[in-house]
């Protein structure tokens, strides 16, 4: 391997690189989403004070503390899935 080809590897990992963490942060990423982040109603998510925002996420469904989702009162919970994660959420 030449010393270019060298660089130009190290180049083209380095975009990889940088691409994926832009999508991760972007909410590409399968485990960007956490409770307390708002939804829109493709389940991405996106800021809470934004017009999009149509859900809560107020629990993790996996764990060892993970809870049910409470189906009852003003601001009834459901269970949806945002990437990889499961959680409940509740209407903003």
């Amino acid at each position: 391997m030449t010393a270019r080809s060298g660089r130009l590897r190290l180049l083209a990992c380095g975009v990889a690189a940088a691409a994926a963490l832009a999508a991760a942060g972007c909410g590409g990423g399968g485990s960007s989403a956490k409770v307390g982040d708002c939804i829109d109603s493709s389940q991405e998510v996106v800021d809470c004070s934004s017009n999009n925002a149509a859900q809560k996420l107020v629990s993790k469904q996996s764990g060892s503390n993970a809870i049910a989702c409470i189906q009852i009162g003003d601001k009834p919970q459901k269970q949806v899935k945002v990437g990889d994660d499961t959680f409940c959420a509740e209407p903003k």
